[in-house]
C-alpha cells in the first residue's frame, strides 16, 4: 500500500506549525465494533527526511495492534531512536492513536500515527475509535538537595553538566525532549581558537592570531557586542576541547578549517566521540560519566521546565517541571543555568524579535522558556534580533512525497537556488545584491521567504538547452542529479509539481504575479521581458536557531536592565549569545561560532556555578 500523507493535507502544512492538523479531537474509551482484521500491514508517509518516507509495517491481532516494525525510517536516525524505543511500546501498550507526539521527533510521531489511521481504516476498522484519551498523572515528585540545575540539554547544557559534575556539584539535568543533544546533534562542527592537541599537529604553529581575530570581531559588530565576552569566548574556547578530549568521550578532528569569512582563518572542525560514531554516543556517554561522578546525580528527559520557583525573597530556589506522563516535579537546588536553546519554536517571540516565523530545521522544543523564566526574576535582553542561524536555503515547502523523483526535486531546487536569476524578498524588493554569492547564508535577509523569477522564454529555452549550472545545497539536499547544460523536455511538467506544492505561482503578467503573491514586486521586468507568462519560485531560509538573548557577564550570570548579575541564574548557549553579535546582523562567519560558544560557555558556566556553591 501507498498511504499519501499529501492527499489530505495541504502541501506545504506538512511542518512542525500545522502538522498535527489531520488528527481529529479525541473520543471517549469505549468498545471497538469496527474489528481490524488479522495481519501484517504496510504503510508510508513523508516524515522529517527529505530523502525518502517513513515505511511501518504494523501487525493486528484479535483487533490488538501486536507489533510495530520500521522499513524504513524516513528521519534523522537520532531523532528516529526515540520514536522506536518510546513512541511505538507507548502505543502498543495503551492501544491507542491518542498518545502524546515524542517532544523532539514531532513530525515522525505524526507520521507514525498517519500511517497507522490509515492502515485501521482501510483494513475493517474505525480509527476514531482508537482515539483514546490517555489518562495523565497527578503525582507530585519532589527532589531536594542539588547544588545546580540544569536546565535543556543541547550542546550547551551537557558541557554545564558536565562541568558542574566534575568540579564537585551535585546536578540534576534536564530536556523535554525525548534525547539529549539538541541542536547541536545535527551541527556538523564547532569553532574553537588554537586548540593545543591541533597545534601540536601543526607543528606547534597557531592558526590564528587571537587579538587580530578579536579585533576583525569587534569592527564586525560595530560595538553592539561585548568585548569581554568576545575576549572571554576567543581566549578559552580552545581550552574547551582540551577540556573535553582530557575528561570525556570527546575527540576533535585533527585538521582545522576556514569557513565563509574572507580570511578563511582554520578555526573550525568536526567532532564525535572517541570511537567516531557521532555526536549522540559523545553527548550520552559523558553525560553517563558524569552521573557516575556522584549518586545524586541525574538527569531526565521528556521532562519540561515551567517555572522558577524563588523563596519569599524572590530568590531562584529550584525549578517546576512537568513530565511528558503528567507527574510534576519540583527540583530544588543553589543554582539554575538555563540552556534551553533560544526562541526559534516561539512564533510571538520570533516576530517581535526578528520580524517573521522562520521555516525550520533545528528543534522547535527550543520556545524560549528559557529566556522567559529569566525575565519573570528581572533578566534583561541583549540583541535578540541578532540574524537567525542558518545555512540552509530550499524550496518553501519540502516535497517530502516519493512519487516526486529525486531528479525532478533537484532540478526544481536548482532553479530556485540561480542567483543569475531574478530574486526578490518577501517584501518584493530585488534580492540579488543582498544575496551575493552566499544565498545559504544571506537568505533570511529576504525575510520568511524569497522568490526566483522566470520568463516563459527563460523556461521554453532550458526545454532545448537546459540550466548551465548546477545549484544543488550543501544541506537539505533531496539527492537526484543533473548535467549543465542538458535539456530539460520535462521542465513544464516539473513546474507543475512545484505548483501542486504551492512552491511555484504562475502569471500572465508581473502585476499579476505581485498579486498572487500578496506583494507588491518592485521590479519593471525579468531579465527584459515585461509581458507574457512568468514563473515565480517559493523558496526559504531554514533555521536552526536564533541567536540573540539574555545579557550576562564574564561568569555567565544572568544580568538586570542595571547590569547587576542575579547571583544564583545562569545562561548559555543560545539563551545568551547575543553577547557576542550584532543588532540586525547575521552572526559572525568564522565557521562554527554557535556551537562553540554553547561547548565552551557550558564549561565556564558549570565551572563558575560548581564554585559558587561551595
Amino acid at each position: 500500500m501507498n498511504h499519501k500523507i499529501w492527499s489530505v493535507l495541504a502541501a506545504g502544512a506538512f511542518i512542525l506549525s500545522g502538522c498535527a492538523a489531520y488528527l481529529k479531537p479525541a473520543v471517549k474509551p469505549g468498545v471497538k465494533n469496527a474489528k481490524v482484521m488479522d495481519g501484517t500491514y504496510e504503510g508510508n508517509a513523508p516524515a522529517y527526511a527529505v530523502d525518502g518516507e517513513m515505511k511501518l509495517s504494523i501487525t493486528f491481532k484479535d483487533n490488538k495492534i501486536v507489533s510495530i516494525e520500521t522499513m524504513n525510517a524516513g528521519s534523522t536516525a537520532s531523532i528516529y531512536k526515540a520514536i522506536e524505543e518510546k513512541l511505538f511500546p507507548r502505543i502498543i501498550d495503551s492501544q491507542s492513536i491518542h498518545v502524546d507526539n515524542i517532544t523532539g521527533a514531532t513530525e515522525s510521531s505524526i507520521a507514525v500515527k498517519y500511517i497507522l489511521q490509515n492502515i485501521i481504516n482501510e483494513n475493517g476498522g474505525n480509527a476514531d475509535e482508537w482515539r483514546i484519551e490517555i489518562p495523565k498523572s497527578t503525582d507530585v515528585v519532589k527532589k531536594e538537595g542539588y547544588d545546580v540545575i540544569v536546565i535543556g540539554l543541547g550542546t550547551s547544557g551537557i558541557t554545564s553538566y558536565l562541568s558542574a559534575a566534575s568540579n564537585g556539584a551535585t546536578v540534576f539535568g534536564m530536556d523535554s525532549a525525548a534525547k539529549i543533544g539538541g541542536n547541536g546533534a545535527m551541527a556538523a562542527g564547532a569553532m574553537a581558537v588554537n586548540p593545543t592537541r591541533q597545534v601540536a599537529l601543526n607543528d606547534g604553529n597557531p592558526f590564528v592570531n587571537e587579538e587580530e581575530l578579536i579585533q576583525d570581531w569587534l569592527a564586525y559588530t560595530e560595538g553592539d557586542a561585548k568585548e569581554e565576552m568576545i575576549r572571554k569566548f576567543v581566549q578559552e574556547s580552545g581550552k574547551t576541547f582540551d577540556w573535553l578530549e582530557s575528561n570525556f568521550d570527546f575527540h576533535f578532528g585533527e585538521k582545522m578549517f576556514g569557513f565563509y569569512h574572507t580570511k578563511l582563518w582554520p578555526l573550525w572542525t568536526t567532532y564525535a566521540d572517541k570511537s567516531g560514531t557521532d555526536k549522540d554516543t559523545a553527548y550520552i556517554n559523558s553525560m553517563n560519566q558524569a552521573t557516575a561522578l556522584n549518586e545524586k546525580n541525574e538527569y531526565m528527559t521528556e521532562l519540561t521546565a515551567q517555572e522558577l520557583l524563588k523563596d519569599t525573597d524572590g530568590k531562584v530556589i529550584g525549578v517546576k517541571a512537568v513530565s511528558y506522563d503528567g507527574t510534576t516535579y519540583e527540583i530544588y537546588g543553589k543554582l539554575v543555568i538555563l540552556a534551553t536553546g533560544g526562541f526559534i519554536g516561539n512564533e510571538e517571540m520570533c516576530q517581535k524579535y526578528t520580524g517573521s516565523v522562520w521555516h525550520t530545521y533545528g528543534m522547535t522544543q527550543c520556545n524560549g522558556a528559557g529566556i522567559q523564566m529569566a525575565q519573570t526574576v528581572g533578566a534583561t535582553l541583549i540583541n535578540p534580533d541578532v540574524g537567525v542561524s542558518t545555512h540552509i536555503a530550499q524550496v518553501s515547502n519540502m516535497i517530502r512525497a516519493d512519487d516526486v523523483s529525486a531528479d525532478e526535486k533537484a532540478i526544481l531546487t536548482s532553479l530556485l537556488l540561480d542567483t543569475s536569476a531574478v530574486m526578490v524578498d518577501s517584501s518584493g524588493n530585488p534580492f540579488n545584491e543582498k544575496v551575493g554569492k552566499n544565498l545559504a547564508f544571506n537568505a533570511w535577509l529576504a525575510g520568511k521567504e524569497f522568490y526566483t523569477i522566470y520568463s516563459a522564454e527563460e523556461i521554453t529555452k532550458m526545454k532545448t538547452s537546459g540550466m548551465s549550472t548546477f545549484n544543488k545545497p550543501t544541506f537539505l539536499s533531496q539527492g537526484g542529479n543533473y548535467e549543465p547544460n542538458t535539456p530539460i523536455p520535462n521542465i513544464e511538467s516539473i513546474l507543475a509539481i512545484g505548483e501542486k506544492y504551492d512552491n511555484v505561482i504562475t502569471a500572465e503578467s508581473i502585476s499579476e504575479l505581485g498579486d498572487k503573491l500578496g506583494i507588491k514586486l518592485a521590479i519593471s521586468d525579468v531579465h527584459g521581458k515585461t509581458d507574457g507568462k512568468f514563473y515565480a519560485i517559493k523558496g526559504a531560509a531554514y533555521v536552526y536557531s536564533t541567536s540573540g538573548g539574555l545579557d550576562v557577564d564574564t561568569n555567565f550570570n544572568v544580568l538586570t536592565a542595571e547590569h547587576k548579575p542575579i547571583p544564583n541564574v545562569y545562561a548559555v548557549g543560545n539563551d545568551s549569545m547575543g553577547v557576542l553579535f550584532a543588532s540586525g546582523k547575521a552572526y559572525v562567519t568564522y565557521g562554527g561560532a554557535a556551537q562553540g560558544y554553547a561547548l565552551t560557555s557550558g564549561r565556564l558556566a558549570g565551572y563558575y556555578a560548581a564554585q559558587n556553591t561551595k
